[in-house]
Formats: C-alpha cells, structure tokens, sequence
C-alpha cells in the first residue's frame, strides 16, 4: 500500500523525536547553536528617569537627559548577557492611553509593562496574565507585601518586586530652615504654623501640581493617617454620610481644602510636573506630599553648586491618632495577556527582583527572599523614626472583596475616575473667597447622596469578615 505524504511526514516526525530524546531543549529565551533569532521582550515604562535618565540642567537652563542614571536601561545589558533575551525599552506617558489602547486590542508588541496607570481588578483580569499565585508570592516576598498586590482568583496580577515608604514629605531642607525649622514638626498644629511661616517668606509651603489628576490619590493613604488605619475608603460604605469631616476620608479632603484656602499650595500652576519638581529643588517651594517615589527625582534637580542632600524625607505629623508612615510594595509590572513571550516575562521580572544595587539606586527596598539585603539612605530619618516607636509603620491593606465593592461603589457614583471623589470639592472652594464654603459643602452632599446611592444600588457594605 501507498504511504500518504502526511504519514510520511508523521514518521519522520516521531523518528527525529526519538533521536533526540536524550537532547536538551534550548531555552526559550536563548539562541540556538544553529543561529535562531534571539527572544525580546518589549517593555513599556512610566518611570522615564529609569530609561532615559535623569532631567537636568546644563549651565543656559536647557534640560537634558544623564543617561549615566538611567538606571534600569543601563542594568538589562546583564540580562541579556545572562539569558540571550534582549529588552526594548518604550516610554509611556501618566494618562497611559497608550498602554490602555494596546491592552484594549490585544496587541502582542507590549509584552510588559510598569503599572503606573489605574486600572480595576477587572481590567487587570481581562488584559493581564497571571504571573504566579499568591501563595508563591507570599512565600517570595512576604505575606503581607503579597497581600497587597492585585490578585485575581488566587494569583497576582501586578507583581511589586520591592517595598518603600509610601506617602510622606519630600522636603527642601533649606526652606524649612529659613522658615525657622531643622526638621518636620510632629504635630498638626506646629506642621500648619511652619507652612504658614514658609508662605510668608514669599515661597510655595506645599506643590500639590493640581494641573493633573493623579496627584490625588495620594489623599486615600493620607486618610489612613488622618484615621490611623487602614480601609478608610472602604469603610465608607457602613457611614450616613461618607464625605462630612467625621470621616477619616471627609476630614482629609476638608484638611487639604483648609490648605487651599491658606494659600498652602502653589499659586501659580506649574504646567508639568517636571517643573513642580524643580520647585522644591530650587527651593522655591518647600515640599511634596507624595510617596518616596519622588525623592530622587527632587533631589536629582538639585541645581549644580547645592548639596543634593537638602532634599529629604521625613514622616508626616500626627494628624491627631498618632504619627504614621505607610509601607507599600513597589514598582510593580504587569503582563500582557497578549504577549507572544509570557515565560520569558517572568523570567525578567523574577530576575530584577534580586537585583538589590538597582532597587537601592533608585530607591526602594528589595523584598525577594533571594535578594541580598539593602536599604536606601533616603530612608534613615524614617526609619530611626520607626525604630525609636515615634512613628507607627500601616502595611498596605490587602485587596479583599471590600476594596472591590468600594470600587465599584465609586465608579457607579461617578467619583471614581480621575480622583473626584477628592477633585471634585477641592476645585470647588473659590480661592478668590477663601472663607466662602458654601460650594464645598453643595458639592460634599451630592457626593453624599451618590454615593449612597450607589451602595443601595450595588448592596454591599463593608464587611470585616471579607477576604
């Protein structure tokens, strides 16, 4: 009888499978011996000063990159000699709309990228891959740092391979000086005088960069201060009335509206970022309000001739439960669903988990279990802070079914996205009229009445009990 082609094909097949039975398969993200196209992985990052370096100033004020700090660009060469998988690097803007637009389509060409974009339990669900399971995570780098990662049916979705100090006061060392202060005061009422004294000195107390939307949320781990807890957003859900200053969320929004009413914040808007950041490097305005993330790139700024160790960093004051300092898992990645090299993806990224000398450089803490120990400087009034028992470290709360039913929450009520569940009664006080409250208060009861809305509307409530 006639063999067919494809039979043919077939026991050629299993024929050379049988030869090389005993031979070792090349790993995927390496070429092999006979010249295939090495593996790449395309990655996508909002954190431009690790790809591009830092921004600087030359002697005419023109700003220009240092690629001698662009740190994460500068480290994958080892990977790549390591592993035989190259890395392209893509810069992304804060809005994401383009990384949003290639998870929307599917689009292979992004195999990771940095989470520096909201996205819903959801979102992560639809358009990431799960990069190991929680119990992996907890075991490689803690469980409560594991907690807080984004999971989706008992995996993790966004992986934060390191830690840091969350929310706390980026400062300009020299300002507080001449305002007559060696270091941020402990309390509310001292911290106040001190912004006071500053303004009077004819500077900016706080950049706040209000041009943009994402500086906001930097207002829901302050609550957590102003409350000395945790899940203060989704505890809103129990409360008559979430948004009044009984709340630990409605008196953090009143108390960075009072700010506004006193001139605490920039008077003119800075049109970007960068130039907020070279406010208080400049020292024309005395401080951020922001995660330790901005540290180094405020200190980067520093003008040539200054010592860059006049940026600080110091815990904010005791807002009336206690002093507190946030600890949040940090740089977090996640991957494409669509990418074409998923194994490889996490290849590379269980790789710059132990790569303590970059994590220290650009200032967070490793926290893989296989990572050499190391702290960055900027760390050390904060943390003899924390050791003394002056201040009181809150691990970021675990994503638990009650912060997605808060999410939800806010969504439905139309206070979710771009932060308007604290943009909007901010914008509404008139800095023209500082003691005219009445829009405020408008605004905080329509608030009130949608958001309590959308809880009767969803049915939940917060529930201790949640996992």
């Amino acid at each position: 009888m006639q063999l067919t082609k494809n039979y043919i094909k077939t026991a050629l097949y299993i024929g050379l499978l049988t030869l090389c039975a005993g031979c070792t398969k090349p790993d995927s993200g390496t070429s092999s011996a006979g010249g295939s196209k090495a593996k790449k992985l395309v990655i996508y990052s909002h954190q431009t000063q690790q790809i591009q370096g830092d921004e600087l100033k030359d002697e005419n004020g023109n700003t220009y990159r240092d690629p001698s700090t662009a740190h994460l660009k500068n480290l994958v060469p080892k990977f790549t000699e390591e592993t035989g998988i190259e890395i392209e690097f893509v810069s992304y803007s804060s809005d994401g709309a383009v990384v949003k637009s290639l998870l929307q389509v599917g689009d292979p060409g992004m195999d990771i990228y940095t989470t520096g974009i909201t996205q819903s339990i959801a979102e992560f669900e639809r358009f990431t891959a799960p990069i190991m399971t929680v119990s992996e995570a907890s075991d490689k780098y803690g469980a409560e740092l594991a907690a807080a990662m984004t999971q989706v049916k008992g995996n993790v979705h966004n992986l934060q391979i390191a830690k840091e100090y969350g929310e706390a006061v980026t400062y300009n060392e020299e300002v507080i000086k001449a305002a007559g202060y060696n270091e941020i005061p402990g309390t509310l009422a001292e911290f106040e005088t001190m912004l006071a004294k500053i303004k009077a000195n004819g500077l900016d107390p706080i950049s706040l960069h209000r041009v943009e939307n994402w500086p906001l949320f930097a207002w829901d781990p302050f609550s957590h201060y102003v409350g000395g807890e945790l899940d203060t957003m989704p505890k809103l859900m129990n409360e008559a009335a979430p948004f009044i200053d009984s709340t630990a969320v409605g008196k953090t929004i009143k108390m960075y509206t009072t700010w506004k009413s006193k001139g605490y914040f920039e008077q003119e808007i800075y049109p970007d970022f960068g130039v907020a950041m070279d406010a208080v490097a400049y020292g024309k305005s005395g401080m951020f309000l922001f995660g330790s993330w901005v540290f180094q790139q405020v200190q980067s700024r520093v003008p040539a001739g200054k010592d860059k160790n006049i940026i600080k960093f110091d815990a904010v004051p005791d807002f009336g439960k206690g002093r507190f300092i946030g600890v949040n898992p940090a740089q977090g990645y996640a991957i494409n669903k669509a990418s074409k090299n998923i194994a490889e993806a996490k290849q590379f990224l269980e790789w710059l988990s132990k790569q303590t000398d970059f994590l220290v450089t650009i200032g967070v803490i490793p926290t893989h279990k296989d990572a050499k120990p190391g702290v960055p400087a900027q760390f050390a009034i904060i943390d003899g802070r924390v050791r003394s028992g002056e201040v009181k470290q809150l691990v970021a709360a675990p994503i638990s079914q009650n912060s997605i039913n808060s999410e939800e929450v806010l969504k439905e009520a139309n206070l979710y996205a771009d932060n308007k569940w604290a943009g909007l009664p901010f914008d509404a006080l008139d800095i023209t009229r500082p003691e005219d409250w009445s829009a405020y208060n408008a605004q905080i009861e329509r608030q009130n009445t949608a958001y309590l809305n959308a809880v009767k509307d969803l049915g939940v409530k917060y529930d201790p009990a949640l996992k």
